[in-house]
C-alpha cells in the first residue's frame, strides 16, 4: 500500500472499459465554472442504486447521475477515492480522514477528487464492536452534512472492502487510517485493495475516538464536575495520559477552515452582504447541530459560530463539554454550511462582537420535540445560546435590543444533553464495550508509528 504524502501516482489498470490514472501536472489556481463561492455548501441531490458487490456485500449507493459518474471515471485530472468507517458520535478523527483522503489527491495533481463515503449499518457495527450509539440515519446525518464527502454508500457489512467494490463504485482508491481493522472471521478488511494496489493508508489523528469519547462520559459519570479530557478513563491515570486528547497544529487548523477544493475561493468575512451569527458549545456534533446550523446558514451569505472556551462552559453548566475547544472547532468546521468559527466566544454576545464581526442577524434554536414547540433551552441547555427571541435569555439581550434576533425552528429532538443522558442510561453496555476495545487502543498508541498527514 501507499504511505500518505510520498510519491507520484503509478499508473494503475482499473480493469476492462476503466481509464489508467497517472498523476497530472497542478493546474494554474483558478475558480472552475461550476465551483463558485457557494458550490460547495449544499450536497447535491442524489440518486440511490441499490448494488450487490458479492454474496456477502450489497450495499446502497448515493450518486449523481450515472452518465456523471462514468464521465468522471473516464476524465484523467479527475479521481474517485473510497473511505468507510462507523462514522459513530463523528468526531474530529473521522473528519480528518476525510479531509486527509480529499487533500492527498489534490496535492498529487488532480483537478478534481470524488470522495465516495462509507457508511456500516447498525447490524454490521453490532456484530464487530457491539451496539452503535446512534443508529444508522443519525449517523448518515452528518455524514452527508460534511464538506468532503461527494457521494455515500450505506447499509455497508462489515466485510473487505475489496477491488471489485471499487470497481463497482467506479472509485480508483481505497482509504483508511493506520489502525487497520481486522473483520469477524479474521480478514484485513483492506488486505484485497493492498494486494491490488489499490489502497492508500491515512494518518489516524491522535488522541480521539469513539471509544475515547465514551471513555470521558463515564468518567465524568464517576466525577461530576473533573475534567473529563485527558483524565477520563475508569482503568488509570496513566492509561488516560495515553490517549489524551486530539492536539491542533496551526497547519491543521488551517487545513480544516479551508475549503474542500484548493481550487475554490473561501467565502470571505469581510465581503460578505449577510452574516449570521450563531454561538454555543456545539459539542458532541449530531443530527440536531447540522440541522440548526443548516438552517440558520440560508438566513444569510455567511454562518459564524461562536464556540465557548472549555472554562466558560464548566463556569455556567458546571462540568466541562466531552470534548475540548479545539476538538469541537475543527468538527464545526467540517460542516459544508460552516464558513468560520470564533474561539473562545463570550457567554453574553455583546454589541462589540456584533459590531466587530458585521452581524447582520443572530440565530436562536427552537427546538420542537414530541410534537410540540418546545424552548430549546429546555432540551439542549443552550447548545446554540439564545433560544428564540422571545425566551428572555440574558445572553442575547444586545442583539435582541437591537431586533437582530430570529428563531430558527428544529425538529430534532436529539441535542448534546439528550445524548450524553442516552450514553449515562446505557454505562454498564458501554463500559463492557469499552472493556473489550479500550485494549486495543492502548496497543496501537504503544506501536504507532510516523506517518505523514495530507
Amino acid at each position: 500500500f501507499m504511505a500518505g504524502g510520498g510519491g507520484a501516482l503509478p499508473k494503475m489498470a482499473m480493469g476492462a472499459g476503466r481509464m489508467e490514472q497517472t498523476q497530472q501536472d497542478k493546474p494554474e489556481q483558478q475558480v472552475r465554472a461550476d465551483s463558485g463561492p457557494d458550490a460547495d455548501k449544499v450536497l447535491p441531490e442524489l440518486e440511490k442504486e441499490l448494488v450487490q458487490v458479492s454474496d456477502d456485500l450489497t450495499l446502497l449507493w448515493h450518486r449523481p447521475l450515472i452518465e456523471e459518474v462514468e464521465r468522471q471515471d473516464r476524465d484523467p485530472d479527475t479521481v474517485r477515492v473510497f473511505v468507510n468507517g462507523c462514522f459513530d458520535l463523528m468526531h474530529l478523527g473521522h473528519f480528518n480522514a476525510l479531509r486527509q483522503a480529499k487533500s492527498l489527491f489534490y496535492q498529487r495533481g488532480f483537478k478534481k477528487v470524488v470522495l465516495v463515503a462509507g457508511l456500516h449499518s447498525d447490524a454490521a457495527v453490532a456484530g464487530q464492536k457491539g451496539p452503535p450509539m446512534l443508529s444508522e440515519e443519525e449517523r448518515l446525518s452528518v455524514l452527508r452534512a460534511t464538506k468532503w464527502v461527494d457521494e455515500l454508500a450505506t447499509a455497508l457489512p462489515y466485510v473487505s472492502m475489496s477491488a471489485k467494490m471499487a470497481d463497482a463504485l467506479r472509485v480508483q482508491w481505497i482509504c483508511h487510517g493506520d489502525d487497520m481493522p481486522v473483520c469477524k472471521g479474521g480478514g484485513g478488511m483492506y488486505s484485497d485493495a493492498i494486494e491490488n494496489g489499490r489502497f492508500q493508508l491515512l494518518k489516524r489523528t491522535e488522541g480521539i475516538s469513539t471509544t475515547q469519547i465514551l471513555e470521558r462520559i463515564l468518567q465524568t459519570s464517576h466525577n461530576c464536575g473533573s475534567e473529563p479530557s485527558s483524565k477520563a478513563g475508569p482503568s488509570s491515570d496513566s492509561t488516560s495520559s495515553e490517549l489524551g486528547t486530539a492536539w491542533a497544529t496551526t497547519q491543521r487548523f488551517a487545513s480544516f477552515a479551508a475549503p474542500p477544493n484548493p481550487w475554490n475561493v473561501a467565502r470571505s468575512l469581510t465581503e460578505a452582504k449577510r452574516v449570521v451569527y450563531i454561538g454555543g458549545t456545539f459539542d458532541l456534533l449530531n443530527e440536531g447541530h447540522v440541522e440548526l446550523l443548516e438552517k440558520a446558514s440560508r438566513l444569510g451569505d455567511y454562518l459564524l459560530v461562536g464556540l465557548h472556551s472549555d472554562e466558560t462552559v464548566r463556569k455556567h453548566r458546571g462540568r466541562l463539554p466531552v470534548l475540548t475547544l479545539l476538538e469541537r472547532a475543527m468538527a464545526v468546521m467540517s460542516l459544508r454550511c460552516v464558513d468560520d468559527v470564533v474561539l473562545s466566544a463570550p457567554w453574553e454576545v455583546s454589541r462589540d462582537l456584533l459590531t466587530t464581526m458585521n452581524v447582520s442577524m443572530v440565530a436562536a434554536g427552537c427546538a420542537r420535540a414530541w410534537g410540540t414547540k418546545r424552548p430549546a433551552a429546555a432540551l439542549q441547555e443552550a447548545d446554540a445560546g439564545g433560544r428564540g427571541s422571545g425566551g428572555g435569555d440574558p445572553r442575547l439581550a444586545a442583539p435582541r435590543e437591537l431586533r437582530l434576533v430570529v428563531d430558527v425552528d428544529v425538529e430534532s429532538s436529539i441535542t448534546s444533553e439528550a445524548l450524553r443522558q442516552r450514553f449515562l442510561d446505557s454505562r454498564d453496555a458501554i463500559a463492557l464495550r469499552n472493556g473489550a476495545l479500550l485494549p486495543k487502543e492502548l496497543a496501537y498508541v504503544e506501536r504507532r508509528t510516523y506517518v505523514p498527514e495530507s
